[in-house]
């Protein structure tokens, strides 16, 4: 089992304990930039109540092979739980709260996404863990905060996304409006608490005192449309979607080029600019032509010159477009998707892809961390544990259990490795 003792002395939150009690994206995101900074970050969960993304991986298993275990081959989890401990416990259980207060004595941080009110059903609210730690920080995300009349309103991102009025403002004219797909708010949300988190704990440190964080996805996901939020506050007039265009630049746009589904994207957002665009797909009658000299021109014709752009890229192979258009120092890119973001020369120069073996799923590259920080390496290699994997390690580490009282947990249902309800099937692939 992997142990804090493979975490570099030196990382940057070494020696700092999170309980994460996340389920879905939001919570585990914000644990794992935790736990790959160095934090002991402890997974928590229950036998009867898992992650559900244990058993809701839309068929993203390795191989596409559900294996014995599912519950520890899921690529949803184990994308999002790496470099964290596992410990199930049943938090319904006078036991398994009491166990999670002696565990909260010992630690710097509670992360949870919860609905508003579970942890206060379980006997785990803010004021009871405050009371057996009072330096303790936790973090709450949840959909609408913890205050006000929409307080117990429970969504998903997808349903954020609109909440808070993100796709107000993205999209195309004239149409309904949409999904991203990725659920925007509950990455957002991961990183919003990671970042809060570290204040809350350096305040802990500076006062003594722990505090309760409070994050609604719903106003992170408006704090981040906040210039469409202040163009409707001084204008009186909501801004609406305007597909590929921009408010300011043009063109702007995404162009087809040779092959199937390759694209080039391709920002103009001054006339200097404009007129080496024109140079590059030799165009020199639309650099002279008076009507597109200025901004608010190309604006008023920008169909004319996505027909030309179109005509231009159509023929090229999309490295062929891009590196024209940069090697003229013009902002353009290609739209890759996944597969291509896999073998991205850039991505893997900068080792942003890891190599991890686990127990259960085998050995794949992850993507990796959005950071660097100099003097330190972040790449631990530690995958995502195993269900309950560390709960006898855990237990008798940090609260002293003997062996025997670790396996009377387990014999009375309040530790265990196996979701309930679940049993393995004919081939492997789980069942209730």
């Amino acid at each position: 089992m992997t142990s804090p003792s493979s975490v570099p002395s030196d990382a940057p939150l070494a020696g700092i304990r999170v309980l994460d009690l996340g389920m879905f994206w939001a919570g585990p995101y914000s644990g794992r930039i935790l736990g790959e900074a160095g934090a002991d970050v402890i997974k928590v969960e229950s036998q009867r109540r898992s992650d559900p993304l244990r058993m809701q991986a839309r068929g993203l298993f390795p191989g596409g092979e559900p294996g014995e275990r599912p519950w520890n081959r899921s690529g949803m989890v184990n994308e999002r739980n790496r470099a964290k401990r596992s410990l199930v416990i049943d938090l319904t259980s006078e036991e398994g709260s009491a166990i999670f207060k002696r565990l909260a004595a010992v630690s710097d941080l509670v992360i949870e996404n919860y609905s508003t009110g579970v942890m206060e059903r379980f006997g785990l609210g803010y004021e009871t863990l405050h009371a057996v730690n009072p330096k303790l920080v936790m973090v709450s995300i949840t959909s609408q905060g913890l205050s006000g009349p929409e307080s117990a309103y429970v969504s998903y991102g997808t349903t954020l996304e609109q909440n808070g009025g993100l796709f107000a403002v993205t999209g195309y004219p004239e149409r309904t409006p949409g999904f991203s797909s990725l659920a925007f708010p509950d990455p957002m949300g991961g990183m919003t608490a990671a970042g809060m988190a570290l204040a809350a704990l350096r305040m802990a440190r500076r006062t003594g005192c722990g505090s309760h964080v409070d994050i609604s996805q719903r106003e992170m996901t408006t704090h981040f449309v906040g210039e469409a939020f202040m163009e409707a506050v001084m204008t009186d007039t909501a801004p609406v979607p305007i597909g590929n265009r921009h408010p300011r630049f043009a063109p702007q746009g995404v162009y087809q080029c040779s092959g199937d589904d390759r694209w080039v994207t391709l920002t103009i957002a001054s006339d200097d600019e404009w007129a080496v665009l024109c140079d590059v797909i030799a165009r020199g009658d639309l650099a002279t032509d008076t009507r597109l000299a200025t901004v608010d021109g190309r604006r008023d014709h920008h169909d004319e010159i996505d027909d030309a752009l179109r005509a231009w890229a159509g023929p090229l192979d999309v490295d062929d477009s891009v590196g024209q258009l940069r090697a003229a120092d013009l902002m353009a890119g290609p739209v890759l998707n996944s597969a291509d973001l896999y073998a991205d020369e850039q991505l893997d120069a900068r080792h942003y892809f890891e190599t991890i073996h686990d127990p259960d799923a085998g050995t794949h590259r992850y993507i990796g961390r959005p950071f660097r920080i100099s003097g330190v390496s972040l790449e631990s290699g530690r995958p995502t544990p195993l269900f309950g994997g560390h709960n006898e390690e855990l237990l008798t580490e940090l609260l002293e259990m003997t062996a025997d009282e670790v396996a009377g947990l387990e014999e009375r249902g309040v530790i265990g490795d196996v979701p309930e309800g679940l049993r393995v099937g004919p081939r492997g692939n789980g069942g209730s």
